[in-house]
């Protein structure tokens, strides 16, 4: 995969900003640590961390290959300086499910803690799961995304918060499927600042 070491090459930051990017690369998403692309004409995903956080590469790295390839998570191909390759895995996350009105059945979220469980008896502790974190594949599968905090030691509440809202308000009857993307990221601010009597 030498030829994907040479494109993360020329990927070019400011701050957290790609400004130059290859145009074989085809953005995904991003978060508080790296962007993530898809390498067009293939099923590889590539996630580059912004400068300043390219250690993590290495740590999320020895965190997938102790996964293993497990079916909870995308299968892992390489680690390399500042960057990683995996699978990449088509699907929606449960945050989009809840934007475009896909329900998120108990199933999956019991799929959710059968992963985390996984991670746990492999000696990880599971943190930073969060609704952009965890995709419902085209299969209907479940996958936890974005692993690179499962080596932190303090206890992470998001899971369990998410799971104790899906199951005090979300699956009320009256309560609908489908939210604008508005009123989520009002919902997060709030729970970020715990205003929420979760």
């Amino acid at each position: 995969m030498g030829n994907i070491k040479d494109l993360v090459g020329k990927v070019q930051f400011d701050g957290d900003r790609p400004i130059v990017v290859p145009q074989e690369l085809k953005w995904i998403g991003q978060g508080r640590s790296a962007v993530v692309y898809r390498l067009k004409g293939t099923d590889i995903a590539v996630k580059i961390f912004y400068p300043g956080y390219e250690d993590l590469a290495h740590i999320e790295g020895e965190v997938y290959e102790k996964l293993n390839n497990h079916e909870f998570f995308p299968a892992f191909h390489e680690k390399g300086e500042g960057y990683l390759t995996m699978q990449y895995v088509e699907g929606i996350t449960f945050y989009d499910c809840l934007v475009s009105g896909v329900a998120i059945t108990e199933e999956m979220v019991r799929r959710v803690d059968e992963a985390l469980e996984f991670a746990c008896r492999l000696g990880f502790n599971p943190s930073d799961t969060h609704l952009k974190n965890i995709l419902l594949t085209t299969d209907g599968e479940v996958k936890v995304i974005d692993v690179v905090r499962f080596t932190q030691e303090f206890d992470c509440p998001h899971w369990r918060d998410l799971k104790k809202a899906y199951e005090t308000f979300y699956q009320r009857r009256y309560v609908p499927k489908k939210f604008p993307r508005f009123f989520i990221e009002f919902i997060i601010r709030l729970y970020r600042k715990r205003l929420l009597p979760i």
